[in-house]
């Protein structure tokens, strides 16, 4: 009896082995997927402990680019930042106190109805200024100014990405340069060899048009979209298209003239985007949280969005911007000329666009979506103004003039060391 028990358990113990022996071996899961399972689990803990102790204001500004707007609106100079205490929280800003501050000065001088004014960090995204009319609705997060001409920015960039074209292609079109009709543009009697580059510059509607429908719909459809047309997320004021329903709209749509919006912080993206090699940065206006409590900070990293071009493309683009201020539309223009004059080592390029504005405020819309180097200091940024009957600056110029108020802040600022650094 006393040998059989001995026996029977002997021999349970040793199926017990023999099952966790077939199991590890033969078992559902693969060693692949075990592996697997190991990576993955700690790396869901980490993420659910992450999103258990953040506060829900740092989820919002995360997620809500308008909230953070909506917030900075209502912040102030402290310590030489830009921060609002809320909710038992210290939230501090990107925006440059001095520099916002000079541009605010520039639209009281010229009296800026209705204009807005934008500058990012290019390889950063953070918002360095953010400022609009001051006696008018605010008109930084309004998306339903037209494109107009700063479309060509878009239209380039699928072209040479898809080498449809190089900067010294000729395409051979009619009409002169501000010419609104695809029909003259392919039919005219009077045909005109016109160069990619040069027609950047000059805003050339016939070549962009001629050069669209070359690159196809679906192409620049697929390049709009990288560059944030009709894009939903993080609440930002992306800008909008319809897609073009046949070949003259295309070409209407190429040349900056379709039914295609945008607003003052997605163009200033753009140029954020050229300026940064083809890389896309998530936009910050919040640089930190603070939790007034326990002192815990919550520091809001920059981050790439997508690539959107390569940086061949991105810096032929940069450099048919630069076209635009040295021979093209902005080359007479007297705050241009001032900043050459004034600090000729500053380079300063971009894209002009103008277009009726259809919704309030009704006139002539202005833009300037470029970039300025100065050193080693860069920004990107946008301007736009829309102007009546009487006025005192082009929305054009705001760029210029606020790009003087830049480097004036960088050589005045210890020798540039404080503010360079800050854009760098």
């Amino acid at each position: 009896m006393k040998r059989s028990f001995i026996f029977l358990a002997t021999l349970v113990i040793a199926l017990l082995g023999l099952a966790t022996l077939i199991t590890q071996t033969f078992g559902t899961d693969s060693v692949s997927q075990k592996e697997s399972k190991v990576l993955e689990e700690p790396v869901k803990a980490q993420t659910t402990n992450k999103e258990e102790k953040e506060p829900e204001i740092v989820k919002l500004l995360s997620s809500d680019f308008s909230f953070q707007y909506r917030l900075f609106r209502k912040s102030k100079v402290e310590g030489g930042k830009f921060v609002l205490y809320e909710g038992g929280y210290k939230v501090v800003f990107t925006v440059e106190p001095e520099f916002q501050k000079r541009v605010e000065k520039e639209f009281r001088k010229f009296k800026v109805k209705y204009g807005a004014y934008v500058a990012l960090e290019p390889s950063t995204g953070k918002v360095l200024a953010a400022v609009t009319s001051l006696d008018s609705p605010d008109l930084l997060l309004k998306r339903s100014y037209p494109t107009a001409s700063t479309f060509k920015i878009v239209t380039a960039a699928a072209a040479l990405e898809l080498k449809v074209a190089s900067p010294s292609t000729t395409i051979r079109c009619g009409g002169v340069g501000d010419s609104c009709s695809p029909s003259v543009w392919l039919k005219s009697r009077l045909m005109v060899d016109r160069v990619f580059d040069k027609s950047f510059a000059t805003s050339a509607n016939p070549f962009f048009g001629r050069l669209g429908m070359e690159v196809g719909k679906e192409a620049l459809l697929k390049y709009a979209r990288l560059f944030g047309f009709n894009d939903s997320s993080y609440n930002f004021p992306w800008g909008v298209l319809r897609e073009p329903l046949d070949h003259y709209e295309l070409a209407l749509m190429a040349a900056g003239l379709g039914d295609t919006t945008t607003s003052p912080f997605h163009q200033a993206l753009i140029a954020q985007t050229i300026v940064n090699g083809g890389v896309m940065m998530k936009p910050l206006l919040v640089e930190k949280v603070v939790e007034l409590k326990s002192g815990k900070a919550y520091t809001f990293k920059p981050q790439p969005l997508r690539k959107v071009v390569s940086p061949e493309t991105a810096k032929e683009i940069e450099r048919m911007m630069e076209l635009t201020v040295k021979i093209g539309t902005m080359s007479k223009k007297k705050y241009f000329r001032l900043l050459r004059f004034k600090y000729p080592h500053s380079v300063i390029g971009g894209k002009t666009g103008t277009l009726s504005e259809k919704s309030f405020p009704e006139g002539r819309c202005e833009w300037f979506t470029g970039f300025l180097k100065y050193g080693s200091s860069s920004i990107a940024f946008s301007s736009v103004a829309v102007n009546q009957w009487l006025y005192h600056i082009t929305g054009y110029e705001i760029s210029a003039v606020a790009a003087i108020s830049f480097v004036k802040l960088i050589k005045n600022q210890n020798g540039g060391a404080q503010c360079a650094s800050s854009v760098r």
